[in-house]
């Protein structure tokens, strides 16, 4: 019963690995056409997701030798900090670029140090456990449980960020409606919480079995997020001049949040102008409307005020941040075709600050709409 119960505990763990390598393998050496023209704007974190799950290859020699001590300690190590690690690694490098969000790489690198410590650490383990069967090994429990602990804390910390970040884009913080994936990140975060709680689960148990049943339910979730991520979850059209296309469903209208009223609490009249005359400046004189994927944070970073501030100037005083920049664009584009006759569409929606021919008929759509 126990070497059954080892066999199918190392060939789980094989089975993991591969499943991994091959979702690495994909993820590295294949970009569907035409997306291989702009892979990093519609496949962001590809090759980090191809390098963290490559770390599965650690799990080798528990799958070779599940009944080593040793190779069982570095298998707890792996699934409760490191994987907790791994999977914040692949929220942020996928989700901070698309945000745009240069900083990603530092927070990812100081979890590291609690993320992998587990793995640095359990040889060590291992080897104090020859000489002290019960003592080290409890202790390497211990380490273990408190690393897991504080890299559970982060990767739920990186969840939440996600989720405000696609809360954000019903708020209206964005000029390109179809510049950030919302529904593909909250299914990203639903799966990642899932995920947490089996790790927990199985870590708790202390079970091969348990472990064994884990990794055939991550190796499924591996599978179903390689199929997910084939196909680009972003929507800035690759099109040529020839291309027609037909007009998308304008989005949904979500009224801002009402902490963007908040500002008039604590700004005067006379700062309020003076805000809005900074906006007009960065916004209306330097263009910045014809970046397609302008937000308002970058209003506020070039503007030089708080984006609270921003916000809720943009909400009451201009009719919404969404709506004042892309009827800039719109008037741009008009003016852009009076000056350039022979100019083709897809030159006028390049111009005009829209990221593509089915964003500019959307936008069109929603604004005609609302006169």
């Amino acid at each position: 019963m126990v070497t059954d119960a080892l066999y199918f505990s190392g060939l789980a763990t094989a089975f993991y690995i591969a499943t991994n390598l091959v979702f690495a393998a994909v993820r590295w050496f294949h970009i569907c056409r035409p997306y291989d023209k702009n892979p990093d704007y519609y496949f962001p974190g590809r090759k980090n997701a191809s390098l963290t799950t490559l770390a599965s290859l650690v799990l080798l020699p528990y799958a070779i030798h599940p009944y080593s001590p040793s190779a069982w300690l570095i298998t707890k190590a792996y699934f409760l900090p490191a994987e907790l690690y791994f999977l914040t690694v692949l929220l942020f490098s996928y989700f901070g670029n698309v945000m745009h969000w240069e900083k990603w790489q530092r927070p990812a690198l100081w979890t590291g140090i609690p993320g992998l410590a587990g793995l640095v650490l359990a040889p060590f383990f291992a080897g104090l456990f020859q000489k002290w069967h019960f003592g080290s090994f409890a202790l390497a429990n211990g380490v273990i449980f408190g690393l897991g602990v504080i890299m559970t804390g982060i990767a739920l910390w990186s969840a939440r960020r996600v989720l405000r970040w696609a809360r954000s884009v019903n708020d209206e913080e964005y000029s390109n409606p179809d510049d950030f994936p919302v529904v593909f990140a909250r299914k990203t975060v639903y799966m990642v919480l899932v995920i947490i709680a089996l790790l927990w689960a199985a870590a708790l148990a202390d079970n091969r079995i348990v472990t064994a049943v884990l990794e055939l339910l991550l190796s499924g979730f591996t599978v179903i997020l390689l199929i997910g991520v084939l196909q680009p979850h972003r929507h800035q059209a690759v099109e040529s001049e020839e291309m027609q296309e037909t007009p998308a469903a304008p989005a949904e209208e979500t009224s801002a949040a009402a902490a963007t009223e908040v500002y008039r609490r604590t700004l005067s009249e006379s700062k309020a102008l003076t805000i809005l005359s900074a906006i007009s400046e960065v916004v209306v004189e330097q263009q910045a409307f014809l970046d397609p994927h302008l937000t308002i944070q970058d209003v506020a970073d070039r503007a030089g005020y708080n984006r609270t501030y921003i916000a809720g100037l943009f909400k009451t005083e201009l009719g919404g941040f969404f709506n004042f920049i892309n009827n800039l664009r719109l008037d741009y584009a008009e003016q852009y075709k009076k000056e350039h006759p022979d100019a083709t569409l897809s030159e006028v929606i390049s111009e005009s600050g829209f990221a593509s021919r089915t964003t500019y008929y959307a936008v069109r759509a929603r604004m005609q709409r609302e006169e």
